[in-house]
């Protein structure tokens, strides 16, 4: 019964002492980049470390960050925003990029609004009493749907992200 014992004990300390030593050498933090809108990772996103290390994702879309010995982080894609991280800002798990087809720069909007031709608001005017108009005001019945809740609450999420990116 000792024997069985004292085996055990022994396997139990070399197994530990072979997942410390797994642990050292493969100590850091892994980094997954994602897209801000669907939270879905993105692959072949290229990172550039100020120190001249570089890394472009492979399809697991996460890289493994070994050291602190940088002081900027640089994430591109073609399709989405660059990003610029300091090491401090990196201590996150998941990078979020925003998409380039939704984002513009600047709208300018030069031409005035059209006039409307009698007849079409006579028929215009004439469909909304048919059919009556949505009430305007607040609606007290949202807080039962969750849908709701869920999208007001990712738009404010999505408003707080833009505005700290």
């Amino acid at each position: 019964m000792y024997r069985q014992w004292f085996l055990t004990m022994v396997c139990l300390l070399v197994i530990t002492q072979m997942l410390a030593q797994t642990e050292t050498q493969e100590k850091g933090r892994v980094v997954v980049v994602a897209d801000m809108e669907t939270r879905r990772p993105i692959r072949d996103v290229l990172v550039y470390l100020d120190n001249g290390d570089y890394v472009k994702l492979d399809w697991t879309c996460r890289f493994k960050l070994y050291h602190h010995k940088f002081k900027r982080a640089t994430f591109s894609h073609p399709d989405y925003l660059k990003r610029v991280m300091d090491s401090q800002e990196l201590t996150v798990d998941t990078v979020f990029l925003i998409p380039l087809c939704q984002t513009l720069s600047e709208v300018i909007v030069t031409a005035k609004a059209p006039k409307i031709n009698p007849v079409i608001g006579n028929s215009i005017r004439q469909e909304v009493a048919t059919h009556g108009v949505k009430p305007s005001g607040k609606d007290f019945l949202s807080v039962l749907r969750p849908k709701d809740r869920k999208r007001k609450k990712l738009g404010k999420k999505t408003r707080e992200a833009l505005e700290n990116y």
